[in-house]
């Protein structure tokens, strides 16, 4: 194992050891649940200290989390809770077309996939999707989303930074991408082939109870994927149920 895996698996231990009994720790106590010398349990202290992922008690010389902490665990709690409850929809709609499934919400100039249920095919990646980012300028499930944002906040995201060529695909000019997120609001879904995987075509939607987009839901398969009126409205399904949840949940 390498020194700096090594080093991201003892800062990974330290914050682990805040289990909800555990509020508090000391240099000693760490090495000690760390296995490690008290030089090393000081290095990795200091290292997530100045991430801010720690903070000091001058008075009793121990370390809590931060707020940033704390903060992260939420978030990822909040996902969790929130993958249980749209995952019989998305699995619903899994088995009702027999292509993977999708429900994904934005995360900064991505969307991440809160739950992702496989095809009859199988998966599409020899890895869960679950918690996969994908770009905000490529791909049907990022495409759905971002289409129907406000021009200013669209910007923001394709405008003003470099956009990665996945594949040939790939539409990395900020003119294009708009004339297809225009394309994308007349017919209320957005169809894309091999844009990130080369061989994946997908078909997506937003969804919408509010004015502006909270996430967006696809079904994708290897190969061609044939566009019908049934998969069409067994996709508006999903997305309708979805966002009555998500509405309520606000």
């Amino acid at each position: 194992m390498s020194d700096t895996l090594r080093s991201a698996e003892r800062a990974l231990g330290a914050l682990l050891l805040f289990d909800g009994e555990r509020r508090e720790i000391g240099v000693t106590e760490l090495a000690r649940c760390l296995d490690c010398s008290t030089s090393t349990a000081m290095r990795t202290i200091e290292t997530l200290t100045a991430m801010d992922f720690l903070r000091r008690d001058p008075h009793r010389r121990t370390y809590r989390l931060s707020g940033r902490a704390l903060g992260l665990a939420r978030t990822w709690h909040g996902m969790a809770s929130l993958a249980n409850v749209t995952r019989p929809i998305v699995a619903k709609l899994a088995e009702g077309t027999g292509l993977t499934a999708t429900f994904a919400v934005a995360d900064h100039a991505h969307m991440r996939a809160v739950v992702a249920v496989d095809g009859v095919d199988g998966p599409l990646r020899n890895y869960p999707m679950t918690g996969e980012l994908f770009p905000a300028h490529v791909g049907a499930i990022s495409k759905a989303y971002y289409a129907f944002l406000p021009k200013i906040m669209r910007d923001q995201l394709t405008g003003s930074r470099p956009m990665a060529q996945y594949t040939e695909r790939t539409r990395t000019g900020v003119s294009d991408i708009e004339e297809q997120f225009s394309e994308i609001r007349q017919a209320g879904y957005c169809t894309t082939k091999g844009e990130y995987d080369a061989d994946v075509s997908a078909l997506a939607m937003p969804i919408r109870a509010t004015k502006d987009p909270l996430g967006s839901v696809s079904v994708a398969t290897k190969g061609n994927l044939e566009i019908t009126q049934q998969l069409l409205d067994q996709v508006a399904a999903a997305t309708k149920d979805i966002g009555l949840m998500l509405g309520r949940r606000q």
